[in-house]
């Protein structure tokens, strides 16, 4: 996201003479007039790329001198950095100015200054009021003084985004609180934000929220409410909110609870039952048979498998057990049985402890002279009593049953590949659909350009698992958020 990088401003005051002479109880009291220009040093940032405030668009300042004097100042823009304006009717024994912009007045009171604060679309922008600044006291007993503009406060925006791009009614109010009793305002360990006919954006144009906070390191809570919902977003790490920089939170309510129930997580430990696209020999057991790594393809890791590529930089877990068998089909070979391509369901019972199940096959079901028939949609046999294994549809059957019952608290995801074709394919997503199981469809994508990109027949080449590893992410991300 963009972030807007801008200076601290020091105050150069510019004294010249006056002429004014008033009355003051039986005297005569002389005034002055001072000019005041605002310079803004080259662009920074800090460290975790926090913007700074910018006020030289203020256009007014506002002043105080230890005589009593007090108001308001116009001031023009003489440049993109610089502000000059004059200060007209200071007492002459007033020794020291306080200048704000623009401010309440007084020598011990914090200034508002706006902000510009980016969103993502680079050609638009959003502003906000109410950035907090005071500076040193400036003595003006010479011709030409200056101080220095230090900030008080900090600000943070929201971005409020859903990256399921779920719809939500509009946001009637969005709270901030810290979880250790960190003072954000004056005397709250919270803050509320002032929004307005507000809605969740996405991830590419979120809903942004401004306000001003004391500096402090925050860990806490965001509230968004709106009708008939309240999403609890969490902060669990430490956000350094330093005086004078601008602290952007993704706020993404698929990761929030909503109504009080906890959104699942990404898994911890990932088990994968398939076929030869699902195989890196040294990863699955070594008695099984493996297609990958091979010495032409650029398949050389498997992290540069779909799964590989889940694990490491999607879902960032752990493996439990890769069961896969290169020739494998889901129901047993009428030819061969189990002794030379051992089945999906002679492999159910492999897994040590997943919390989620990728179930990627049917390629070699679905060709012919494997002679593996479709079989029946038999949801109701007991599983104990399942004896049709040569039959894909009751072979799928029996696996998913049987995974649900020997690891009760796994997620299962069903993969539907590229050569999946016909009455095959769409069992796959029958099945699916009983058991309230979400599926992924790739068929019709082999050899489409920009998505899956083969190394041979139906195995694809490390650009073809990057996409199958991205469309699997982005349509089960509802399932963990």
């Amino acid at each position: 996201m963009k972030r807007l990088i801008l200076a601290f401003l020091p105050f150069t005051l510019l004294i010249s003479s006056s002429s004014c002479d008033k009355p003051a109880g039986g005297g005569e009291v002389t005034r002055r007039n001072v000019q005041v220009e605002l310079v803004s040093n080259l662009a920074t940032m800090n460290s975790a790329g926090d913007v700074v405030y910018n006020f030289l668009d203020a256009l007014s300042v506002d002043f105080s001198t230890d005589a009593g004097d007090s108001g308001s100042a116009a001031m023009s823009q003489e440049s993109p950095n610089t502000m000059l304006g004059s200060v007209n009717g200071i007492k002459s024994t007033a020794k020291t100015l306080w200048c704000f912009t623009p401010g309440l007045g007084g020598p011990t009171t914090t200034v508002s200054v706006s902000a510009t604060l980016p969103k993502t679309d680079p050609e638009t922008s959003a502003s906000f009021m109410g950035m907090a600044f005071c500076s040193s006291p400036i003595s003006i007993s010479k011709t030409n003084v200056s101080g220095l503009i230090k900030p008080l406060t900090s600000a943070v925006v929201l971005d409020i985004f859903d990256s399921r791009g779920r719809t939500w009614p509009a946001i009637t109010t969005v709270t901030m609180a810290s979880a250790d009793g960190t003072v954000l305002a004056t005397g709250s360990t919270s803050i509320t934000f002032n929004c307005s006919n507000i809605t969740v954006g996405k991830a590419d144009s979120p809903a942004s929220l401004g306000a001003v906070v004391l500096p402090c390191t925050f860990t806490g809570t965001v509230t968004v409410a709106g009708e008939g919902y309240s999403a609890v977003y969490t902060i669990g790490s430490e956000l350094a909110l330093q005086a004078g920089y601008v602290k952007h939170i993704d706020v993404n309510l698929a990761r929030a609870s909503v109504n009080g129930e906890e959104p699942k997580g990404f898994p911890t430990r990932l088990g994968i039952m398939g076929d030869s696209i699902s195989t890196f020999s040294g990863i699955i057991p070594s008695d099984h048979r493996a297609y990958y790594p091979k010495s032409d393809c650029d398949v050389t890791d498997w992290t540069k498998t779909y799964w590989g590529v889940l694990a490491t930089q999607y879902w960032k877990c752990e493996l439990d057990v890769n069961t896969s068998w290169s020739g494998s089909c889901v129901a047993a070979d009428p030819r061969t049985g189990s002794s030379y391509r051992k089945p999906f369901v002679d492999r159910v019972g492999l897994f040590q402890d997943p919390d989620a199940i990728i179930l990627f096959g049917g390629t070699n079901d679905a060709i012919s002279t494997n002679q593996v028939g479709l079989g029946e949609f038999n949801y109701d046999q007991p599983l104990d009593q399942m004896d049709t294994y040569c039959r894909f549809r009751d072979a799928y059957i029996f696996v998913v049953r049987s995974l649900q019952k020997n690891y009760p608290a796994a997620q299962i995801i069903c993969i539907i590949g590229t050569d999946v074709p016909g009455d095959y394919g769409s069992s796959v997503e029958t099945i699916a659909k009983h058991y309230n199981l979400p599926y992924v469809d790739f068929r019709g994508e082999k050899d489409v350009a920009g998505k899956v990109t083969i190394y041979s027949g139906s195995h694809p080449n490390a650009a073809g698992h990057a996409y199958k590893a991205k469309k699997i992410y982005e349509e089960t991300l509802s399932l963990f958020q």
